[in-house]
């Protein structure tokens, strides 16, 4: 599922796009008015793709793609949290569950 944030996206696409231009300024592609070490934006320019990374799939690139936000929860207790939400258990129920063994 997709947590597109056009915010996070925007400014990614900056980042990036500041890391390019400083980078093919570095290289002679582009005339700018300030001079630095050659090789240094890349870091701007993936700190900028990780920013979209994160804008479009809601998650950092090294968390796991496949991974639903509920497999750490054991299946007993995912049992009895379904229930909750469906109306056939209490909450009070449910913690006197959760405590058995």
């Amino acid at each position: 599922m997709f947590a597109f944030s056009l915010r996070k996206f925007f400014w990614g696409l900056l980042v990036v796009a500041m890391g390019l231009a400083i980078w093919a300024h570095n290289y002679g592609l582009i005339a700018l008015s300030f001079n630095f070490s050659r090789d240094w934006p890349i870091i701007i320019v993936i700190a900028g793709l990780m920013s979209i990374w994160k804008a479009v799939f809601g998650r950092h690139w090294w968390a796991k793609c496949g991974r639903a936000s509920n497999d750490h929860i054991p299946a007993k207790a995912r049992k009895i949290l379904e229930d909750v939400e469906n109306g056939n258990m209490s909450a009070e129920e449910a913690i006197k569950k959760m405590d058995e063994k």
